[in-house]
């Protein structure tokens, strides 16, 4: 029987039923109604398919910013403060909050806030077709257990741990092939 590309797919998670029957998952189907939810295997091409073995592979440039970071929560309908300031700052407004992500050192006491964090900028800037850059750090960090949060702009992508997991996560993202500055 021919190798289904589905067993590679980044997509795909195996179900195993109460029976103990292994079943492969589409995730893209919940999504996308082209997308079987249990595809029939073997299959040999499909237009969701993203080779979980390569993706990260992708060898990226990362700068380590200097600043640490702290990752702010305000009501909703808060104002902009004027303390979220700097080289890097992310602003995001939802229907529930107001996110500010700057220098830890800009925030006031009594704001409430996740310090304590550093940052990997991946260098340069990046195309909008490009598949698998943020799959390519977290994958890693995820399997030694580090915690990510995620910032992406229209040029690029930022990803912040914990600065007590910061040599780790250096360590991890060169064993993966990541050419890191700034540490």
């Amino acid at each position: 029987m021919e190798q289904s590309i589905c067993e590679i797919c980044s997509h795909m998670t195996e179900v195993t039923s109460g029976t103990g029957s292994k079943f492969l998952l589409c995730q893209l189907s919940q999504t996308d109604r082209r997308f079987q939810k249990y595809p029939p295997q073997p299959v040999i091409r499909c237009e969701g398919f993203i080779d979980g073995k390569t993706s990260r592979i992708m060898n990226l440039n990362l700068i380590v910013l200097p600043d640490t970071i702290a990752i702010c929560r305000l009501d909703a309908d808060s104002p902009i403060p004027d303390w979220a300031i700097g080289e890097f700052v992310s602003i995001t407004r939802t229907p529930d909050e107001l996110s500010i992500v700057c220098r830890q050192d800009q925030v006031p006491d009594g704001v409430q806030c996740e310090r304590s964090w550093r940052c990997f900028r991946v260098a340069g800037t990046l195309d909008f077709t490009l598949v698998g850059v943020i799959a390519s750090l977290t994958g890693a960090l995820a399997e030694v257990g580090i915690s990510v949060f995620v910032v992406s702009s229209f040029n690029t992508d930022f990803v912040l741990v914990r600065e007590q997991d910061l040599a780790k996560a250096v360590g991890v993202l060169e064993e993966d092939g990541h050419n890191i500055t700034g540490k």
